[in-house]
């Protein structure tokens, strides 16, 4: 066996290799000309949003004008102004990143960021993505073994990013009844973290993914210093990334600002020597292609670390220059941003109203990201035809799983369309339904959506839909969801 030629960490990460699962969906993905009969993804957080506006009819959404993604406007940008220079085909300044870039990005965050303190070229080291950087701080913060709390749900490959090489394992954090976005989510870490040392494991670390990956909202500020103060307490660092920072939208739900935490006075909360923040080019620009990224921080022994071994993640200087002049063109910069928060808020309101036509339960409160957290495991059309409510909290929406689970009374659907995620003699528990679900949109339906077991949702049923996509993908993706789902 080729395995046999391999070490021990070796064989652990080829079993871990995601590549056999992605790459067929990756090779195979719908067009609607080009491959019809391809792979719907909507599952992977990329703004593509066309910059045009799309409306709902009672079975789908349809392109109005036709218009191009996000994404050619960056291209478009690419090809009118950047200039390459001698010095971009060089090994530049180091893998840290040049002085006009980190200047750029400074005055960036500077301007959008409002931080209590002026954020200075020195503060920040770059590399080839925010997954180097958490490699990186892991390496640099955390012996093997150490961990980092990290709220329930989460980003599916937080795991393998901290873990992988660093060995900085991911405590995940339940909120129980609590609202993870409240001050009280504080004696949820604070239990994990004790239950964690009682295991052996050191916590050195906590994660605060603000805007939130994948529920789409912000923490109030009050949740932020609370956490501050927390991390103060256990001599924590406090890594915030906020990726998502200006993909904020205005949203007709009630709901919660993003601020930054250097908008944040910390000085009495947390020492500067632990307070972090990561920022990239991939969700807000749309540029996930470029693989660039960046760390904020004041701890000079940090980034001294870091620098260290900066050069495993380096970014190459063209993809630098490229960053760099999109960041001076500040005209451009705020006009894109703009265009982008006016899509991904059309986009939100109508992909919304479209599942609450259907009656699929998704999480409120949303105003920022690309994506909606959605319950699919029972449609509740299903549950409550023909008059399509939505459950009104978690604990009814618990209960009717239960329910539905431990008896035969509901074995058939109204519409008389297919529930092949429903057959009751067929799933011992939700999780299995789930499972079940997740594979029939994908083989079946050709969609992929991303399910919760992999997000480290606490209840089943959840699924992470994106809604940054093309309308094409979009409603030919929606149309294969109720199709799946019988709604």
């Amino acid at each position: 066996m080729s395995e046999a030629t391999l070490s021990e960490r070796g064989r652990v990460m080829a079993q871990a290799s995601t590549r056999a699962r992605i790459e067929p969906l990756l090779s195979n993905l719908y067009h609607p000309k080009d491959n019809p009969d391809g792979i719907i993804d909507m599952g992977t957080a990329e703004n593509v949003s066309q910059a045009d506006l799309f409306t709902m009819t009672s079975i789908t959404v349809t392109n109005l004008t036709g218009q191009h993604p996000m994404t050619k406007d960056v291209s478009d940008f690419a090809n009118s102004n950047i200039r390459t220079i001698p010095s971009a085909f060089t090994y530049g300044e180091g893998p840290w990143g040049s002085k006009r870039l980190r200047t750029a990005m400074a005055n960036h965050m500077n301007k959008y960021y409002h931080p209590v303190s002026e954020v200075s070229p020195q503060d920040l080291i770059f590399s080839n993505g925010i997954t180097s950087l958490l490699d990186l701080f892991g390496f640099a913060i955390a012996s093997p073994g150490d961990g980092i709390l990290i709220s329930r749900p989460s980003y599916h490959a937080f795991p393998a990013d901290f873990g992988a090489r660093a060995e900085f394992q991911c405590v995940f954090v339940s909120s129980d009844s609590d609202d993870q976005f409240s001050a009280a989510c504080v004696r949820n870490y604070e239990t994990a973290l004790l239950e964690a040392r009682e295991r052996g494991i050191c916590i050195r670390a906590l994660l605060l993914c603000n805007p939130h990956n994948p529920l789409g909202r912000c923490y109030p500020v009050s949740t932020i210093i609370a956490l501050m103060q927390f991390c103060d307490k256990y001599g924590l660092h406090l890594l915030a990334d906020e990726v998502y920072a200006l993909s904020v939208f205005d949203s007709s739900s009630p709901h919660v600002p993003f601020h930054s935490v250097l908008s944040i006075d910390s000085s009495a909360h947390l020492s500067p020597n632990h307070l972090h923040v990561l920022y990239s080019m991939s969700k807000d620009f749309a540029c996930g292609g470029l693989r660039l990224g960046c760390l904020y921080s004041r701890n000079t022994a940090l980034m001294d670390s870091i620098s260290a071994i900066s050069h495993f993640g380096q970014c190459g200087a063209l993809n630098q220059l490229f960053a760099t002049q999109i960041l001076e063109d500040t005209d451009w910069t705020e006009g894109f941003l703009a265009k982008s928060r006016k899509v991904l808020r059309s986009k939100f309101e109508t992909c919304t109203q479209l599942l609450y036509r259907h009656g699929i339960e998704y999480s409120k409160n949303v105003n920022a990201g690309f994506f909606l957290w959605v319950w699919l495991l029972y449609s509740i059309s299903f549950v409550l035809h023909p008059a399509r409510f939505l459950l009104p909290d978690s604990f009814l929406r618990f209960a009717v799983s239960s329910f539905l689970l431990s008896s035969q009374v509901l074995t058939q659907n109204p519409t008389d369309k297919p529930f092949p995620f429903l057959s009751l003699s067929s799933h011992t528990n939700p999780w299995e339904a789930e499972n079940t679900l997740h594979a029939k949109l994908l083989h079946d339906y050709k969609t992929y959506i991303t399910p919760g077991s992999t997000l480290q949702a606490e209840q089943p049923g959840w699924f992470r839909l994106v809604f940054s996509q093309e309308d094409d993908v979009l409603n030919e993706g929606f149309r294969r969801l109720f199709d799946a789902i019988g709604v």
